[in-house]
């Protein structure tokens, strides 16, 4: 599924340079619930932009589904990210005047899928996250918890083959973050998704399958729960 070897992000401030990552490898196999954690800077959300192929690394490979990413253009980079990828951030990035449904179908009115086949795969997944009744719903007349599983949705409608996730319970409180795990949890085991999430809550360790432990840009652990 996912294949990474020695990466490196090395970021230039000014005459400073910072050491992102510092020759992180890891292997993500289909159907996994992956956890990242680790402090504040040791470059979790890195990991995540260059595996979603957000960012490009300073060097190492990238492998997806046994396609090495560094012979995409930044047209079919693009085009991979649209039609094999979905993302879940901590913030919502819903379009305020378009309803759930609306925001859902987004993505296949990018990919020009079939109008009717669309329409029914948003539906399905909304019913799935417990959203079938707020489907003309406005982002203003939802909840945080309810925004974030309307993007939840939109990122998994497509069925990419893998989600990513970074912090996706940040501006949540815990009764609502559970809601999303417990959501999460149930996508992957019920839809088979591949899931890889940002976390820095200890707590949230209970719902993954593995760990990437990270630490000042390397990994510190042996992907243990």
């Amino acid at each position: 599924m996912i294949i990474a070897r020695d990466l490196y992000r090395i970021y230039t401030m000014g005459q400073v340079k910072v050491n992102a990552l510092n020759g992180v490898s890891v292997e993500i196999k289909k159907g996994e619930f992956v956890g990242v954690t680790g402090p504040s800077g040791s470059g979790k959300s890195t990991l995540l932009h260059l595996l979603g192929l957000l960012d490009r690394p300073t060097s190492g490979d990238i492998q997806i589904d046994g396609i090495d990413t560094r012979t995409l253009s930044e047209d079919q980079r693009s085009d991979f990210r649209l039609t094999r990828l979905g993302y879940v951030f901590q913030e919502y990035a819903l379009v305020p005047e378009l309803t759930v449904f609306e925001n859902v179908i987004l993505p296949f009115m990018a990919r020009e899928e079939p109008p009717d086949r669309s329409r029914d795969q948003v539906m399905e997944t909304l019913e799935i996250i417990g959203l079938g009744k707020r489907v003309t719903h406005l982002q203003s007349e939802l909840s945080g918890g309810e925004q974030q599983r309307v993007a939840i949705a939109r990122a998994i409608a497509g069925r990419p083959s893998i989600l990513f996730a970074d912090e996706p319970c940040a501006n949540l409180d815990t009764e609502n973050s559970r809601v999303i795990l417990d959501l999460l949890a149930e996508i992957n085991k019920e839809m088979g998704q591949t899931i890889v999430m940002v976390s820095h809550e200890d707590w949230h360790r209970e719902y993954f399958e593995r760990i990437i432990q990270l630490r000042d840009g390397k990994r510190v652990n042996a992907d243990r729960t």
